[in-house]
């Protein structure tokens, strides 16, 4: 029978050798599944804990601009907007924002000025 139950600090140390064994999750700790904001379970089978599962509350975003040539004037208000943007997430409880481009620019962009980190095509910032 499979279960589904609320992570707990007893299961840190499971958790941590999982991530260490892990080849996907190198540099992960066990304090990313506990972290405010996020949500854990654990589920398990009749043998014990068989895999975590972490959620938190994040923003899909996606951009649309006017004119995608107009580059200065796009990047000098997204600077702008943004900051009151992600205040805005805070204040509402989200703990992350997550988009996915397929403009090199706008990728480039938004690492190098907004702080987001691309991983396999998402670009996610953690709030």
């Amino acid at each position: 029978m499979i279960k589904s139950r609320m992570i707990d600090q007893k299961d840190s140390s499971l958790l941590e050798k999982s991530l260490m064994n892990d080849e996907y999750h190198q540099g992960t700790t066990p304090d990313f599944f506990f972290a405010p904001g996020s949500v854990c379970n654990v589920w398990e089978d009749e043998k014990g804990p068989v895999l975590f599962v972490r959620g938190t509350k994040a923003l899909r975003l996606d951009v649309q601009y006017v004119d995608n040539k107009d580059v200065r004037r796009n990047a000098l208000v997204m600077m702008y907007g943004f900051d009151n943007f992600v205040e805005k997430a805070r204040e509402n409880g989200f703990t992350e924002i997550i988009f996915n481009s397929n403009s090199p620019v706008l990728i480039k962009f938004c690492k190098r000025r907004l702080g987001f980190v691309e991983s396999k095509g998402e670009l996610r910032k953690f709030l």
